[in-house]
């Protein structure tokens, strides 16, 4: 596999400090985006320690689950070795050649991989994101999720837990496919139809990276934006064809069915007479008066419950307060103001309280409990073209996030 790679970084209009990191290393055929979260320096520590760590493993023949796995270990113990880094933590998705054709992608939290394929771009991880489970679940529609409050809240991450689950994606490639690995500050700024369009119609991997983080700071650049590109030249042997699973996963629509005969059912010859539908519409009222009142008490209930409620959650390193409950049953939390606090300014009871959404009954006794919880622009562009020649014989078995 021959592969040219690119990347670019910029802080953003917003941020005081870029808090990315990215490595593209044509020795080891690997290439990855961490975005670090803290507050002060933390994010961009924890984003170098995870990249740095990342590399070390797969250097010491790691698989790229357990790569990204170390990282995790080594984000957690350099935390607990300073207290200004306690709670920072990273997203990491990284991609490593497997063989001549194939790449393997290790991914953790809402940082994001894609491929383009003969002009269509389709995403190839899931973030890990309050919202995006939402969507998942049904709750909440692509649209509303772009402007949700708790967008920015992510549900995985490293250095947060210990035991962090890797999601595994496994991807036969072809001539010209290209390969997209970014942090949420270009997808939080970009839509997808207009990443597709800059990487469909640029050709040149340099610039492809360059417009695309371009794109994100001029449409507002909230937060860093890191974009690395990967463009395949060739393959050893005949081109990839598309595995069965693959196609399924991308025309996954069910088939239209007809009713047989004997589902069908005569239609009545007859209306009935008025007085007669005057009973029956008496008779639906009765019984559904009562169901509808009901659901309106039961409504009201839910939205109390719902709504009788304030949290603190982290957020990019700052503690935020919300209304609401972090698992609503019907009403979405919403953000309240608050006072400014980073998460690493809080004593050991007040990161476990936020981390754990500890409730409170009301605003003022939320905002009361913080204060006494409460302690005292680089640009980079890189561009290379490496040829893979040795061969890294594939894992005995393949690991597919559930769909």
């Amino acid at each position: 596999m021959r592969i040219a790679a690119a990347a670019r970084t910029e802080v953003g209009q917003v941020r005081d400090g870029n808090e990315d990191s990215f490595v593209i290393d044509e020795r080891l055929e690997l290439f990855a985006v961490a975005d670090g979260m803290g507050g002060h320096r933390g994010g961009e520590v924890a984003s170098a320690t995870a990249i740095e760590a990342l590399r070390a493993a797969v250097a010491g023949g790691r698989a790229i689950d357990a790569a990204v796995k170390a990282a995790n270990t080594a984000v957690i113990e350099k935390a607990a070795q300073d207290p200004d880094l306690a709670g920072m933590g990273t997203t990491l998705t990284a991609a490593i050649a497997l063989d001549a054709a194939t790449l393997r992608i290790g991914h953790v939290g809402d940082s994001r991989a894609y491929l383009l394929r003969d002009g269509v771009l389709q995403r190839l991880t899931d973030d890990h994101s309050l919202v995006e489970e939402l969507v998942r679940e049904g709750r909440l529609t692509p649209e509303q999720a772009e402007s949700h409050p708790q967008r920015a809240v992510i549900t995985r991450a490293l250095g947060v837990d210990e035991d962090v689950e890797v999601d595994l994606y496994t991807i036969d490639v072809r001539v010209a496919d290209r390969i997209i690995i970014c942090s949420d500050g270009l997808t939080t700024m970009v839509r997808e139809r207009d990443i597709e369009a800059i990487a469909r119609t640029e050709p040149d991997t340099r610039l492809v990276a360059n417009k695309l983080v371009e794109a994100a700071d001029e449409a507002g650049g909230e937060d860093n934006i890191t974009v690395v590109v990967l463009d395949v030249l060739d393959v050893d042997g005949s081109p990839v064809e598309e595995t069965a699973d693959a196609v399924d996963a991308m025309v996954a629509t069910p088939a239209a069915t007809s009713p047989s005969d004997d589902d069908i059912q005569p239609v009545a010859s007859a209306a009935p007479r008025r007085s007669r539908r005057r009973r029956r519409v008496a008779s639906i009222a009765l019984v559904l008066v009562p169901v509808l009142l009901i659901a309106a008490v039961a409504l009201g209930a839910i939205s109390w419950y719902d709504r009788n409620n304030w949290y603190f959650a982290q957020q990019r390193g700052q503690v935020v307060l919300y209304r609401g409950r972090p698992d609503p049953v019907l009403w979405s939390a919403t953000r309240e103001q608050s006072p400014a606090v980073a998460y690493s300014d809080l004593n050991a009871r007040g990161r476990t309280d936020v981390r754990t959404n500890a409730s409170f009954t009301s605003k003022p006794a939320a905002i009361a409990y913080l204060r006494t919880v409460t302690t005292t622009t680089t640009t980079t562009t890189t561009t290379t073209t490496t040829t893979i020649k040795k061969r890294r014989p594939a894992p005995t078995s393949t690991t597919r996030p559930k769909p």
